[in-house]
């Protein structure tokens, strides 16, 4: 009489189940032989490495190369099946989601910044440090061209820089250079340094439209309108400059030169204070728009029209006001970019 056949023990005993794969869903026999699990799926067998199955909490069958696919047992298998020596799937890491959370959150916030980066960049230009501001500053006003270096000359314009700034003070001190260059025009570089092209002197017919010309610039350093420019244009090289870095490049000295017609229109109403405070006519300022709209308004395309800002320096003018320089001071200055005998 032969012996009755051994049973398999659960450790080897083969379980049905369904595969679910990909959009498939077919019936399986499975079982772990060695290093590998074996699948049946009616007359095809195929084997997967053993070290790439889990079971998750339902007693499931999941793979960690494929979450599509997943083995789902028809009854719950045995406590001493070979099912309960798989490594339990990992749970989804709450950190690595948390992290995947705030990146998209950060992803949402920066494109809100961009949309709103002018709001933005009027809150975010107090904050930048002077020494960061000043830097860039220096950098733009060497890319304009030589200076002139005259002692009187200088001397003169510092008296009229004097006479404008404002008693609240600023957020940066003012350092006003003049550019040898014939260009008629003036700008306002980061960290409060202002520079006048000899052009427009050349140009002018008295010091109140140069005094008009630097109380505008002043306003432009009041409002921080070129560190808004810059954080506008090149927020993260401006950025990194302000943590010690030099990464990134800031932008083209055109963007602070061209500047924007409410920063201008801003700028000329304040100017039209500070000369009324200094007690300088703002006639000069409407004398120097009236000569620009006739000859072209060079200043159209970045700046409120040279007709209505030679109508709203007008309007201000009030009688019995200073000339804006003494009569000797005005030929330093006319004279600040001529050569030296």
């Amino acid at each position: 009489m032969s012996a009755p056949p051994a049973r398999r023990s659960a450790k080897s005993r083969p379980l049905s189940g369904l595969l679910l794969c990909d959009g498939r869903r077919e019936e399986v026999v499975v079982t772990a032989h060695e290093k590998r699990l074996v699948i049946n799926v009616e007359a095809d067998i195929s084997a997967i490495p053993i070290t790439r199955v889990r079971r998750d909490d339902g007693l499931n069958l999941r793979r960690t190369d494929n979450k599509d696919w997943r083995i789902r047992f028809d009854t719950l298998p045995p406590p001493d099946s070979w099912v309960h020596d798989l490594p339990l799937l990992s749970p989804p890491n709450p950190l690595r989601r948390a992290v995947v959370i705030v990146l998209a959150l950060l992803g949402l916030i920066a494109a809100g910044l961009w949309l709103a980066r002018d709001k933005v960049a009027v809150l975010a230009a107090p904050l930048l440090p002077h020494a960061v501001t000043d830097a860039m500053g220096r950098a733009y006003l060497a890319q304009l061209g030589p200076q002139c270096s005259s002692g009187p000359g200088h001397a003169a314009l510092a008296r009229l820089t004097a006479k404008l700034l404002p008693e609240t003070g600023l957020p940066e001190p003012v350092t006003v250079s003049v550019i040898n260059s014939p260009d008629v025009n003036a700008v306002a570089l980061p960290g409060g340094h202002v520079a006048l092209f000899a052009g427009i002197i050349a140009q002018a017919q008295s010091p109140d439209e140069i005094a008009a010309v630097l109380a505008h610039e002043i306003e432009h350093v009041a409002h921080q309108h070129a560190n808004q420019a810059i954080l506008r244009d090149s927020g993260p090289a401006v950025i990194a400059r302000t943590l010690g870095s030099d990464a990134g490049d800031l932008a083209e000295l055109t963007v602070l030169k061209k500047g924007d017609k409410a920063a201008e229109a801003e700028a000329d109403d304040g100017a039209i204070a500070l000369l009324q405070a200094a007690d300088i006519s703002t006639r000069g300022a409407a004398d120097f728009f009236k000569r620009q709209s006739a000859g072209g308004d060079g200043f159209s395309t970045s700046h409120p029209s040279a007709r209505e800002r030679a109508s709203r320096y007008g309007d201000a003018v009030k009688w019995g006001a200073e000339a804006g320089m003494s009569d000797a001071d005005w030929r330093s200055l006319k004279a600040i970019c001529a050569p030296t005998r």
